[in-house]
């Protein structure tokens, strides 16, 4: 029984290692896509666009 309970432990603290890992490496490719959606889209370009395409749906 003592044999089980070491296992449980390690696949537990293995599948949360893993876990922390993986919110820690989707933060950082969140943050990498959004630096390179903004240097993509300028906020000033689409402000523009968008004031051109209202005027043309009126």
């Amino acid at each position: 029984m003592k044999l089980n309970w070491v296992l449980l432990i390690i696949f537990g603290v293995a599948a949360i290692a893993l876990i922390v890992f993986l919110i820690k490496r989707n933060i950082k490719d969140e943050k990498k896509f959004e630096k390179q959606a903004n240097n993509n889209y300028p906020i000033e370009n689409n402000k523009k666009d968008s004031m051109g395409s209202d005027e043309m749906m009126e």
